[in-house]
């Protein structure tokens, strides 16, 4: 399991300088293990304070930050980096209801945009089925069911999310109309979605040697072996070692082998320029850090997660 999970990130995040990665770790560090339940939560409280310290460090664009930055509330644009914000919680869950209430806490906490949420719940599905070892039919077998059982009136009843009466009616609407599409994962769908182009390919490659998936990830010679086809667009060689720490780390959440206790932090958040007069210094964030080299503009930091460029 941990092997599928490390072939997946290796996959998906084969630039750990790069956004998509930050918000992945960003995600990472929001989850708590549930202390009644199966499974961990997107702890919100905390993703709020990350994501106004990610203002000073962030490596690219994301319209949805920014407006959430900028007025404190969800936008109605659709998430193109939503994937990198959900794939942590999708897999530290086993059980889909846990899951999936998770995840979408995670995308309405930036957008409330129609696409984008049923994205996420097909997105989350095939992940959750992926992991389970299911097959490429069952995988669009069951997200269909999924699609068509979702209820985003429960949902926002159940989030105390405000929506009017003409967002729901718009909502099933583009919910029924994806159900009506003969294919519910289109080839445009998949080869825009990293994480579903190295699901589907990387089953389909399963199928065609009439092999299964855990022959095809095996370690070989104590390594891990790379993911998916080394022709294609997204193929990567990057197998470091951040990245099967987070492997192992999401791998023991979901076991619920980690005591929620110990991923608390304080409520006071210092502030970062007042951190960056020091050489070294100790963030309920961002952990241990070392300045390595400053300017008046900018600090070069380094934390246990890497290297990062902190504006000033």
């Amino acid at each position: 399991m941990q092997y599928r999970i490390n072939n997946l990130l290796d996959f998906c995040f084969d630039d750990e300088q790069s956004i998509e990665f930050q918000l992945f770790l960003i995600t990472v560090k929001c989850l708590i293990p549930y202390e009644n339940n199966i499974g961990c939560l997107f702890d919100k409280e905390r993703y709020e304070k990350e994501i106004e310290l990610f203002a000073h460090y962030m490596n690219g664009n994301d319209e949805t930050i920014d407006y959430w930055l900028k007025n404190k509330k969800p936008s109605n644009m659709n998430d193109e980096l939503l994937q990198f914000k959900i794939i942590p919680i999708v897999l530290s869950n086993t059980v889909w209801e846990n899951l999936i209430d998770e995840a979408l806490k995670a995308v309405t906490f930036y957008t409330l945009n129609k696409n984008t949420i049923l994205n996420a719940l097909l997105i989350s599905s095939v992940i959750y089925e992926f992991m389970n070892n299911a097959e490429i039919e069952s995988i669009k077998g069951a997200s269909r069911e999924r699609l068509i059982n979702f209820s985003i009136k429960e949902f926002c009843a159940k989030n105390e999310i405000e929506t009017d009466k003409n967002y729901i009616i718009d909502f099933e609407k583009e919910r029924i109309k994806m159900i009506a599409m003969p294919m519910l994962f289109g080839d445009n769908d998949i080869n825009n979605c990293k994480v579903l182009y190295y699901i589907f390919e990387n089953k389909a490659a399963a199928d065609n040697l009439n092999v299964s998936d855990k022959a095809i990830e095996a370690p070989t010679d104590n390594e891990l072996v790379s993911s998916g086809n080394n022709s294609s667009k997204y193929s990567t060689d990057n197998n470091s070692d951040i990245l099967n720490s987070f492997s192992i780390y999401l791998y023991k959440l979901r076991k619920g082998s980690i005591n929620p206790e110990k991923l608390t932090i304080s409520d006071k958040i210092p502030d970062i320029k007042e951190c960056l007069k020091y050489p070294e210094f100790s963030h309920p964030l961002l952990g241990r850090c070392k300045v390595i080299q400053r300017t008046e503009n900018e600090a070069l930091v380094r934390s246990k997660s890497g290297l990062m460029r902190i504006r000033i």
